[in-house]
């Protein structure tokens, strides 16, 4: 009786076992199914697709603003999405960037010694002043 229950036990296991495996190469196909999508997708958005494969494990390779992907093993989901840019994003930035330059300009002029030298930071901080001025207030 013990010898049967035990054949049961061991078939129900290897049936799960099998079955689990399958489930595993259906990921593992499907996930070389998205990657495949995902290349095809860069492909779509101006990546070129390259004759010779990854030296790394014979992937599909694209080359997509100038860096080179592996199909298989790079994960391109983040090379793929787009950011929204709004007007009001990148003139934070610009703002941000124009307020450091201005900071480290004035800052540079209060050490320099040269007139010359001087002649051009105050040129250069009046540039980032005006350019800070033009852009549209919070």
């Amino acid at each position: 009786m013990e010898s049967a229950f035990d054949m049961e036990g061991l078939s129900a296991f290897l049936k799960r076992a099998v079955f689990n495996i399958g489930e595993g190469r259906d990921a593992v196909l499907s996930s070389a199914k998205d990657k495949m999508k995902l290349a095809a997708e860069l492909v779509s958005k101006g990546a070129t697709m390259l004759a010779e494969p990854c030296p790394q494990d014979g992937g599909i390779q694209v080359r997509f603003r100038g860096k080179v992907y592996c199909a298989s093993h790079d994960d391109l989901s983040g090379i793929t999405r787009t950011t929204a840019v709004t007007f009001e994003g990148v003139t934070a930035q610009l703002r941000e960037v124009l307020l450091a330059r201005l900071n480290e300009t004035t800052s540079e002029l209060g050490a320099e010694k040269s007139l010359a030298k001087q002649e051009q930071l105050v040129a250069l901080a009046a540039r980032y002043f005006e350019l800070l001025q033009k852009l549209p207030q919070k």
